[in-house]
């Protein structure tokens, strides 16, 4: 009766293949993983900009969208700086620029994990706001434009936010971008 199996040099020689593929396979799926979790941070970040705009548009007022401590609260306010800890949007009905309890919220998003790195330029460190004709403006009705930078630290992985005082919002490469 002939015997089935496998020797134990098959199965030593079998192990070690599997070994050297799992250690080839490990760096490009950290890499692949990392540019997963940008693209959805950075396809999150550039929805809610998006929403905002058509916000103030389809509202004929100004629109949000700024950095929260504590964006899922009941009642969100803008009060942080990094864009990392969650972002709300909202109707601005009195032209302030920040979020009174009695305006109207339209979107909250969470924060991000600490890998994450957010990084506006100096017209977009309190908010990015949006005039009725969303078109991006100051709270004093100035029109700004200018680039938020998102970046992963535990990989090269870098996106690039850009708000052009036209209100259109893109994804530039890291590579290709340049002061408004």
């Amino acid at each position: 009766m002939p015997a089935y199996g496998f020797t134990v040099l098959e199965l030593i020689i079998t192990l070690a293949i599997s070994a050297i593929l799992i250690g080839l396979a490990v760096p490009s799926l950290r890499s692949f993983m990392g540019t997963s979790e940008i693209s959805a941070t950075s396809n999150d970040f550039v929805y809610s900009l998006q929403t905002a705009r058509s916000e103030a548009i389809k509202r004929a007022g100004p629109v949000g969208l700024c950095p929260s401590a504590a964006p899922m609260a009941d009642e969100p306010v803008c009060a942080d700086t990094s864009y990392a800890n969650g972002w709300i949007v909202f109707f601005d009905a009195d032209g302030n620029g920040q979020r009174s309890a009695d305006e109207e919220l339209v979107q909250q998003s969470g924060g991000r994990s600490a890998n994450f790195t957010f990084t506006p330029d100096t017209a977009f460190e309190q908010r990015v706001y949006f005039g009725e004709s969303g078109t991006s403006i100051n709270p004093a009705g100035v029109p700004l434009s200018g680039n938020i930078g998102i970046s992963l630290t535990d990989s090269s992985e870098q996106r690039v936010v850009r708000v052009a005082a036209n209100g259109r919002i893109a994804t530039l490469d890291v590579d290709s971008t340049v002061t408004p």
